[in-house]
């Protein structure tokens, strides 16, 4: 549920998130996991402001 209310807010599918999500914190431990929605809004803004995506 969180993922749906997050991506609505950074105008991303939920699964997106959640991907986003589960290699953040496997890489990271429990701060990627907080920290995903922040980089992956982040990324997907600088990509598609470059025409990328």
């Amino acid at each position: 549920m969180n993922a749906k209310i997050i991506g609505t807010r950074i105008n991303a599918r939920a699964w997106e998130l959640l991907l986003a999500m589960v290699f953040m914190e496997a890489w990271f431990g429990m701060p990627g996991l907080v920290a995903a929605p922040i980089y992956y809004a982040y990324l997907k803004a600088e990509l598609t402001m470059r025409g990328l995506i």
